[in-house]
């Protein structure tokens, strides 16, 4: 637990050493707070559209790249070959690491919650999906991490996942077909749910995804369990790279 904590605060200590990691978690929700502000009406549903599409972009980028080019950078620089002779574990660094990460998602996420004026059990589910979401796209950037030789390696293949899990939802909502392609990437499935609840749910919402012409049966528990198959994915994927690899710092 020590070493963990230590990880940690080693983290904290450096989040401004990596600049652009950093500013991920300012800029998206400064951008959702400039467009509900400045290109929003006032409309409570409007806001809270607009904040589903930028936390979705966030949930796929920031936790996925930010653990992947940290975990890259200790690697490239030795960093964690000294940790690792220090008597911290492999497994003690990735979980620090992955605290302070997901940590630092949720507190950008949650600020999107206050953006949108959410609040009571919107505000909890809206958290709840975040807290999933994040987790994956974390368990994913650590795959991309160990697999990667350096930080410029660590961002390409970042950057690509990046695209397809972060920005296809969004180009979705313009190419209701596209959801064919998508319909089982986490992501995907928390748009539909956040959109969902923005447009009020209900028959009403339903009728306003038609209008949108996407003709989708919303059910909460077959999303619910489809995030959890690509949690349980991403999970297989990084045991199956970290036996391969391994996590030495050599």
């Amino acid at each position: 637990m020590n070493a963990i904590k230590a990880i940690f605060i080693k983290q904290l200590n450096d989040v401004f050493k990596n600049p652009t990691v950093t500013m991920m978690f300012i800029m998206f929700p400064l951008m959702a707070f400039m467009m509900v502000q400045f290109m929003g009406t006032g409309n409570p549903e409007e806001a809270f559209l607009i904040i589903a599409n930028i936390a979705i972009m966030s949930i796929g980028s920031m936790p996925m790249v930010a653990i992947a080019s940290y975990i890259a950078e200790d690697v490239e620089f030795r960093s964690l070959r000294f940790l690792v002779m220090a008597g911290v574990k492999p497994t003690q660094y990735l979980a620090g690491l992955a605290l302070f990460v997901l940590i630092l998602s949720m507190v950008a996420m949650a600020s999107f919650g206050f953006i949108g004026r959410l609040d009571g059990s919107d505000f909890m589910i809206f958290m709840g999906l975040s807290l999933v979401g994040c987790s994956a796209s974390l368990i994913l950037g650590a795959v991309v991490g160990i697999f990667s030789k350096n930080v410029q390696q660590a961002n390409t293949y970042a950057t690509v996942l990046m695209m397809l899990i972060g920005f296809t939802p969004m180009i979705a909502q313009f190419n209701p077909e596209f959801i064919t392609y998508t319909y089982y990437l986490f992501t995907q499935q928390i748009s539909i749910l956040l959109t969902y609840m923005a447009l009020g749910g209900g028959e009403y919402a339903l009728e306003r995804f038609a209008t949108l012409g996407i003709d989708i049966d919303i059910n909460f528990m077959r999303s619910t369990l489809i995030i959890l198959a690509n949690v349980a994915i991403f999970t297989g994927l990084f045991a199956f790279i970290y036996k391969k690899k391994g996590l030495r710092g050599e």
